[in-house]
């Protein structure tokens, strides 16, 4: 095998390992979350500045959603037809589910 090849055998075994002495029911550390399969299967690369991703990442904290969610609602809003009531329907409860969330937050 490669450098790559023994790297990445030997990250896989750490990772097996950490697996199993893992407590289960142990809160997750800050900053990871769980998410659920979905059907949104293609990837996106975009590219920011560092003073552009930083001010990103600042209003994805303030409304408690991670990074990706807040660019998927932005480019969904900029693509939704005029008067697209599914989409009207989508923003109002993605609005929603932020107010709830600052609000349980206080």
């Amino acid at each position: 095998m490669g450098k790559i090849d023994d790297i990445l055998a030997e990250e896989a075994t750490a990772v097996e390992a950490a697996e199993l002495g893992a407590d289960q029911k142990a809160p997750l550390p800050e900053g990871i979350s769980i998410t659920r399969g979905h059907p949104r299967a293609k990837n996106l690369q975009v590219r920011f500045r560092d003073d552009e991703f930083e001010q990103l990442s600042a209003y994805a904290a303030a409304e408690g959603l991670p990074l990706s969610t807040v660019v998927r609602l932005v480019v969904m809003k900029a693509i939704a037809p005029v008067g697209d009531l599914e989409a009207a329907l989508d923003r109002l409860e993605t609005d929603l589910a932020a107010v709830r969330r600052k609000a349980l937050s206080v």
